[in-house]
């Protein structure tokens, strides 16, 4: 069975926003690249991510006026990482332990290159038993 790697399917050199930006521009930029998530901070230093979902969760039904609110306010803090030659079993790994659908992608020195979803793994043209171990480690199912 062909182990793809994280660096085959992750989105490259996503676009980085700054901390200070509204979550209404953050959304526009969500929007104009076709995206759920954005990384905040700069090259050297990842401050946290902002998903459509905390905009959403977070701001938006709270009655937040978005053109106001900044990302730095919203954003998660908390960065999970994988790195970009690590198999898709073990990216799914991470994911599930730490109960996200999305992880930063670091190289060797530790810098960000990309970003990882679950559901590019699971649009992607890997064959179908190598998704279906995919899902099976992201659930902790064993195969039978």
């Amino acid at each position: 069975m062909k182990h793809t790697q994280v660096i085959d399917l992750m989105t490259v050199n996503p676009v980085l926003i700054n901390p200070n930006t509204t979550l209404k521009e953050a959304a526009e930029k969500m929007r104009d690249l076709d995206c759920g998530v954005l990384p905040v901070g700069t090259e050297d230093k990842l401050k946290g991510i902002i998903t459509d979902r905390d905009i959403i969760t977070r701001a938006v039904s709270r009655g937040k006026d978005i053109s106001k609110e900044q990302v730095k306010d919203y954003m998660t803090a908390k960065v999970h990482a994988c790195n970009e030659h690590d198999t898709l079993e073990e990216a799914s790994d991470k994911m599930r332990a730490h109960k996200v659908s999305r992880l930063v992608v670091n190289n060797k020195a530790g810098r960000m290159t990309g970003i990882l979803s679950f559901g590019a793994i699971l649009r992607s043209n890997a064959d179908a038993r190598e998704v279906a171990s995919i899902v099976r480690h992201a659930v902790r199912i064993r195969a039978a």
